[in-house]
């Protein structure tokens, strides 16, 4: 079938190459969109590193045949009300950046994946003025739901966003939870829950690494994975399982860090709890992949409600027998002992249990493992699921 896909965009404000979860998520679609030749970039309307941290990359260039677009520079300035003074400018030079490269090269889509309602505003109607169809892609609810864990948000807040929401071309949606949260005039929508390059995780074994660990990955933020959760039901099992130790790898704030040390201090796991950091996208796949276990947690919260763990798809395509809480819409994708093992939310003890009964159990949840894998490979790998949204997005070319 012939198409008339040729450009899409993103504009966003992560850290990029590498940085967060949805950095991650932003690669993977565009390298399957990539695939099916189209040209793809990324805008960032913000600098994103500190000042002084020396970064790898240049403020504008390529990674895995994505072109990107920093606003002049990557770092924040040191002083904060320069930051202040700037920010509104970055903003408009990353308008002018999109704007030169529509104009050189028409953008068909541009993928506005922030909620921030100034942001959404901006360039939701920058791309209208430039002929560029505009689409809401989004994997959470907005703030204050998202960072202060509110069961809403004020009706000033949700008519604003009906009335942007309602001038864009289509939406985007992690669950189908949020489209029931942003999408009341029922426009075309299309689900993008978990999409993986599984073929990074086609790793060897490391014979080296002679102790087994039950690794947990993620950013650390209590209020969205907590870890905490692990740390208890690890405290449960670790005097029956002495070979076995939890590494958590992930850069919390140092609230959050300061909690998830006293309690490891509280617990006596001090020689049996390692908080490893943050590592480059790269190093990834051989930590999971040499994992023993892997774990994931999240409190049973409205947040959680509306997301859905980028982690699981990648844990998944390890081969490694994976553990996680109950919330959400996983279970709309995934079966307790078919695939995965699921816990209750919020639940040390049951989750110590199902801990204790994957170790008892090793070869039986390897063979669940090995079936997960292949899985994911049929329903979520990127070339799979991009495919889907290079169909979506192609049949709104003529709308």
């Amino acid at each position: 079938m012939s198409t008339n896909l040729k450009h899409v965009a993103v504009i966003c404000g992560y850290p990029f190459p590498e940085g967060l979860a949805a950095t991650n998520r932003i690669i993977t679609y565009l390298r399957g969109l990539k695939e099916h030749n189209v040209k793809v970039d990324v805008f960032i309307y913000r600098p994103t590193e500190a000042y002084g941290h020396e970064s790898s990359y240049p403020s504008h260039g390529y990674y895995d045949g994505i072109e990107y677009f920093y606003p002049g520079t990557r770092h924040y300035y040191k002083y904060k009300f320069i930051r202040v003074i700037l920010n509104p400018i970055h903003k408009l030079i990353a308008c002018y950046n999109i704007w030169k490269v529509n104009k050189s090269n028409k953008i068909d889509f541009l993928l506005i994946s922030n909620d921030f309602i100034d942001i959404l505003f901006l360039y939701t109607f920058f791309a209208k003025i430039n002929k560029i169809k505009p689409i809401f892609i989004t994997d959470e609810y907005p703030q204050p739901i998202r960072i202060y864990l509110k069961p809403d948000i004020p009706k000033f807040k949700k008519k604003v966003y009906n009335f942007i929401v309602n001038k864009e071309d289509s939406l985007i949606f992690m669950t189908e939870r949020l489209n029931q949260f942003y999408n009341h005039k029922n426009m075309p929508y299309f689900i993008l829950p978990t999409i993986t390059n599984t073929s990074r995780f086609n790793c060897k074994k490391n014979n080296s690494i002679k102790s087994k660990y039950i690794c947990y990955m993620g950013n650390m933020e209590l209020s969205k994975d907590n870890v905490d959760n692990i740390i208890r039901a690890f405290a449960e099992i670790a005097s029956k399982y002495s070979d076995i130790d939890l590494y958590l790898y992930g850069a919390p704030s140092t609230k959050d860090l300061n909690i998830i040390q006293s309690l490891i201090s509280i617990l006596n796991l001090d020689k049996r709890v390692f908080i490893k950091g943050r590592v480059s996208y790269n190093e990834v796949p051989n930590i999971l992949s040499n994992a023993y276990i892997l774990a994931s947690s999240q409190p049973n919260t409205k947040r959680a409600e509306g997301g859905f763990p980028t982690k699981l798809g990648e844990y998944m395509s390890t081969g490694i027998p994976t553990i996680l809480t109950d919330v959400g819409e996983i279970s709309n994708y995934v079966q307790d002992g078919v695939h995965v093992h699921i816990v209750p939310p919020e639940n040390p003890k049951a989750y110590a249990e199902k801990l204790e009964y994957i170790i008892n159990n090793y070869a039986r949840c390897l063979n669940i493992a090995t079936y997960a894998k292949q899985y994911i490979i049929n329903n979520f790998d990127y070339k799979t699921v991009s495919k889907k949204l290079y169909d979506f997005l192609n049949s709104r070319l003529s709308k």
